[in-house]
């Protein structure tokens, strides 16, 4: 078997255009359904964090206290980071780095006003002109769906624990950390 190349094209990208507009983070504060407790559910679960308790925050105000806090599980950031970097040698294995990182590029840049405008308009009305709030859950989507990328470039599972997190996201909630064994979402 030869290696990949260093650079072969990938296939246009068929993730980007079917993404709505209209939905990014316009549930947050709003109560979870039921099908949503489920997907955070399965999103902890599929950490394999152990127990962690599921949490609700109802106010702009309450999701910057809770991203600032001190306390946010350092062990979930290296499941999400590793996870990640185990993705991308995946894709890189199959359809070489440059390439790999030209889609992933394409993904970030291309998407880059998606998210910005409807945080900041979310917040807004809800009586809160932080930009910098903003621009933090701007981020969180938009790292998220760098994350369903790789789930897509190496044909994970829906269930996959990155798939469920932008499903989140798609359902207009903000996923916003796991401190002291509680996951907060928005």
């Amino acid at each position: 078997m030869s290696a990949a190349p260093a650079y072969a094209p990938l296939p246009p990208d068929t993730l980007l255009p079917t993404l709505p507009r209209g939905v990014w983070f316009s549930a947050v504060g709003e109560t979870l359904t039921q099908s949503e407790i489920d997907e955070t559910r399965g999103y902890v679960q599929a950490l394999g964090l152990g127990e962690i308790e599921v949490e609700s925050v109802a106010s702009w105000q309450d999701a910057k206290r809770t991203t600032g806090a001190s306390n946010w599980s350092r062990a979930w950031w290296q499941t999400e980071h590793a996870e990640e970097r185990r993705l991308f040698g995946l894709a890189a294995q199959r359809n070489g780095n440059n390439a790999v990182m030209h889609r992933m590029t394409e993904i970030m840049e291309k998407s880059a006003d998606l998210f910005l405008g409807p945080a900041a308009v979310a917040s807004t009305r809800a009586g809160v002109a932080d930009s910098a709030l903003a621009r933090s859950a701007a981020g969180a989507a938009s790292q998220s769906l760098h994350q369903f990328g790789l789930t897509m470039l190496t044909e994970q599972s829906s269930e996959h624990f990155f798939a469920i997190k932008f499903r989140l996201f798609l359902a207009g909630r903000w996923p916003l950390s796991i401190n002291d064994s509680i996951f907060y979402i928005f």
